[in-house]
């Protein structure tokens, strides 16, 4: 007892050192009462810099996320569109804008429909999913192989008593590719080509390499093919990317033409029948007139042989549409001598044909240019002056055999009307 009552006093001054508390609480420690607590502030989290970061963060990811939300979202409405049978050209072509997410349904398209302008819109937006490297090789090529088009121009069947050169066209091309930056164009291609069984040994090596659309002129001659045929001819096509960050060659497929002589067709076969209205008609649709040239412009010459040349020659008036088609060999008469000169061939055809897209203008023939000749014999002109001359028109049936887009020939001869021309010294 007594051990306790000394140590009481002790106790006594610590609590007396303690602030005091209330009944039944515990003393209170120095730095620990409600002043102290109402020295520190509440924290305000949303006005620390961290707090401002993470808002930040997370409006980048929410609005990010939203419009890859809204996007894909737009993509899959674009891509489920192409399915349905009435889709529209333009909505084929807007898919391009979604990047690779309508990469199949666009070559499904571009290889299966039948309608041509949706055809078309799929060819164009896999050229620009193409442009934007969106495609990888091999999609690339089967583009190409499923794009390209061949057009022969010649006729299947011939005269066996045809001796003539026949001239024959093929064109090739991928017809969808514009030329434009957003776009795989004519430019970034290269095609190198070749034609086996014309019996021509420079069309059997590959061309070079030439960018743009092809096109291969040539001309088969009859006799070198003794036997009726069927003949076939076969065109053979390389090309290759250039500009574009794949590079590759590819060797498209071999497309052929078969042709043969029948040796019952005669060449005669091609002339139209002698009718009034038509004989009326073809003369007074053709006409030569004066080329009058202007003060401010060089004046054009046509060689006539020797020290001779014909100052602005006169040009051939073709008014069409014609009853039927010319094909017809020409020549040039001057007054007062009774020989005619040869000069270049006058074809009009293919008239109401579509047109081919080959480069030739057969069927939009207006004016005829006289040609050069070299054969005029001295004496015929004998001083420079004006002369007179007009030119003779004649049917030539291999002409029109030779040119496919004829189809009826007009048989007839005749001259034209007479014209003033001026010849001087060369």
């Amino acid at each position: 007892m007594r051990q306790r009552n000394q140590a009481s006093p002790d106790l006594a001054q610590a609590g007396a050192r303690a602030e005091p508390g209330r009944a039944g609480e515990p003393p209170r420690r120095p730095g620990r009462g409600r002043a102290g607590a109402a020295a520190e502030p509440e924290r305000n989290w949303l006005g620390e810099p961290k707090a401002a970061v993470w808002l930040a963060l997370a409006a980048v990811v929410l609005i990010g996320g939203g419009r890859r939300l809204l996007w894909a979202w737009r993509a899959r409405q674009a891509v489920a569109r192409l399915g349905e049978p009435d889709v529209a050209p333009e909505q084929i072509e807007a898919v391009a804008e979604f990047g690779r997410a309508g990469a199949w349904e666009l070559l499904r398209i571009f290889s299966s429909t039948e309608s041509a302008p949706r055809r078309l819109a799929a060819g164009r937006a896999l050229a620009r999913l193409w442009r934007a490297d969106q495609l990888i090789a091999e999609e690339e090529q089967a583009v190409l192989r499923r794009g390209y088009t061949v057009t022969w121009r010649a006729r299947r069947r011939y005269p066996r008593a045809l001796h003539a050169e026949i001239p024959i066209e093929v064109a090739y091309e991928v017809p969808f590719l514009p030329e434009d930056s957003q776009h795989v164009g004519p430019s970034h291609l290269e095609w190198s080509h070749r034609v086996l069984g014309a019996r021509r040994a420079a069309l059997e090596e590959f061309s070079p390499w030439k960018s743009g659309p092809g096109r291969v002129a040539f001309a088969i001659v009859p006799d070198d093919f003794p036997t009726d045929g069927p003949h076939r001819l076969v065109l053979q096509t390389r090309v290759r990317t250039a500009g574009l960050t794949a590079s590759w060659e590819l060797e498209l497929p071999h497309v052929p033409f078969s042709f043969e002589f029948d040796p019952i067709l005669r060449l005669d076969a091609i002339l139209t029948l002698w009718d009034a209205n038509r004989d009326e008609q073809v003369p007074r649709a053709i006409r030569l007139e004066p080329v009058q040239g202007a003060a401010d412009q060089p004046a054009t010459h046509l060689p006539l042989g020797g020290e001779w040349i014909l100052r602005n020659p006169p040009q051939l008036t073709v008014a069409t549409p014609l009853p039927c088609d010319l094909a017809h060999a020409t020549a040039i008469e001057f007054d007062g001598s009774p020989a005619r000169w040869p000069a270049r061939p006058l074809i009009v055809s293919g008239q109401g044909l579509p047109h081919r897209g080959l480069g030739s203008a057969a069927a939009t023939i207006r004016r005829f240019e006289l040609g050069p000749i070299p054969s005029l014999p001295a004496g015929v002109i004998d001083r420079p002056g004006v002369r007179r001359i007009r030119v003779w028109l004649k049917a030539d049936p291999e002409l029109g055999w030779a040119d496919p887009d004829a189809r009826s020939v007009w048989p007839g001869e005749m001259p034209t009307n007479w014209v003033e021309v001026e010849i001087v010294r060369l």
